[in-house]
């Protein structure tokens, strides 16, 4: 079975090289959920199937259709929070360790394997329209769907044991020769290829409210995408990721909201805010307090946060260094234990991870992307293949605040919102006319 898998990784390779445009991309997305980056091919550098399927995508892209690709890369629309995260990158690897260091090679391939999802999908949807990309992705989520519901049937998942083995290493937690599975006494947990069923539920649930406009919409088979939207929901609950569950209801009640009526925005508002101390009880109860073996919780997510602001103390604009969270605290040899010596588990949100990794200059370049995206998607809510995008970017900005981004999660996120502002620079060439489009291709 390696053979075959490894098989198929290289028929994506070939895909990508020979296919057109709208097959690389879905070509680099099946790639990116199929292939966990724990699956190695080399640890040293790390280099993943993931890795590879994106770079050769921008390779192919540059020679291909170099124009749009030099128009997608440099003249996008969130060329200057993109560009502060890279500058953030820069000057940290400068402070802490010099130009000429390991630092500085991180921070370029952590600046690539994060930002580089967004700039796939604004490349592609410059030139694929964003109706066919989504009709042909649905067989995929069919797929991922049905897979989740037998691993839950099976208690095994195997095709994560099967992709994982068919590479040279494996930097997972789990024994490949057993049954994979965290299906625990109190609750299920399905993870698919993915590391962990945190980043299932951030794949599960930008899919979810990626489709959910569809559901309308008279290109769409209704019945096709009814089932797709039933299955990701089902998964949703499957997965067992709480903050999955959250923050796709999260969505649905902004996108449920904004349709409403002004004065019962008015009212709806009213009542949230007078309710807003019972619910807050509500989550409080659920999420407040840790028992043993039953997840994390606020309380240990505070005890993350002193951490953090202790690791921090002595350089908190700058963090400590690239990947310094990865390589030191969470080094194959160590786990990061607070002063009482108990385990902080994964310091579960991407604010802990960037202040100590980049200091309050990382943590506010990265929420400035995601509040830049918010805005441009919120803008153009009006265009129907894209009205939950405002949505979807709220929802994946609570996500990774809760949650963090195990196993680069936010790429699914990058993935599916970078399309759609890809889709937002389309209408508005279209918009704009030939003749400024004639001047626009001159200009580049």
């Amino acid at each position: 079975m390696s053979f075959v898998v490894l098989l198929f990784f290289f028929g994506l390779l070939i895909a990508i090289i020979y296919g057109d445009a709208e097959k690389r991309f879905l070509t680099l997305v099946i790639g990116t959920v199929l292939f966990p980056n724990v699956a190695l091919f080399t640890t040293n550098p790390s280099i993943s199937p993931q890795h590879i399927i994106l770079y050769v995508y921008f390779v192919v892209e540059f020679f291909k259709n170099r124009e749009n690709f030099n128009k997608s890369v440099f003249s996008n629309l969130l060329t200057i929070p993109i560009a502060l995260n890279i500058i953030s990158y820069v000057f940290t690897a400068v402070y802490n360790s010099g130009i000429a260091s390991k630092d500085m090679y991180y921070g370029v391939r952590d600046s690539i394997d994060c930002l580089g999802y967004i700039y796939a999908a604004y490349i592609c949807a410059r030139q694929v329209d964003i109706k066919q990309f989504a009709i042909k992705l649905i067989p995929f989520i069919y797929v991922i769907c049905i897979c989740g519901i037998i691993e839950i049937m099976l208690s095994d998942n195997i095709p994560y044991r099967l992709v994982c083995r068919a590479f040279p290493h494996y930097n997972g937690s789990f024994d490949l020769d057993s049954k994979v599975s965290l299906i625990e006494s109190w609750r299920l947990r399905t993870f698919f290829t993915t590391k962990h069923p945190t980043a299932f539920g951030m794949l599960l649930m930008t899919l979810f409210l990626f489709y959910l406009p569809y559901l309308k919409n008279k290109a769409f088979e209704h019945k096709k995408i009814l089932t797709a939207l039933a299955l990701l929901a089902l998964n949703i609950f499957l997965c067992g990721s709480r903050t999955a569950l959250v923050c796709a209801v999260l969505g649905v009640a902004l996108l449920i909201y904004d349709k409403m009526a002004p004065l019962m925005k008015i009212l709806i508002a009213g009542m949230l805010i007078f309710s807003f101390s019972a619910l807050f009880a509500i989550m409080l109860e659920n999420f407040q307090t840790s028992h043993a073996g039953k997840g994390s919780s606020l309380d240990f997510r505070e005890k993350q946060l002193l951490f953090t602001l202790v690791t921090i103390s002595h350089s908190p604009i700058f963090g400590n260094g690239n990947k310094f969270t990865s390589h030191v605290i969470f080094a194959e040899e160590t786990r990061a234990h607070n002063s009482s010596g108990e385990d902080l588990g994964g310091l579960e949100s991407v604010v802990f991870s960037l202040l100590i990794d980049r200091g309050f200059f990382g943590l506010f370049s990265y929420y400035l992307l995601l509040l830049w995206m918010f805005i441009l998607l919120f803008r153009h809510r009006k265009n129907a293949l894209i009205s939950s995008g405002f949505a979807l970017a709220v929802a994946g900005t609570a996500f990774v605040t809760l949650s963090g981004t195990i196993g680069n999660c936010s790429q699914f996120l990058f993935l599916l919102a970078g399309y759609q502002l890809g889709e937002i620079n389309k209408d508005k060439l279209e918009e704009s006319g030939p003749e400024l489009i004639e001047q626009a291709d001159d200009k580049a």
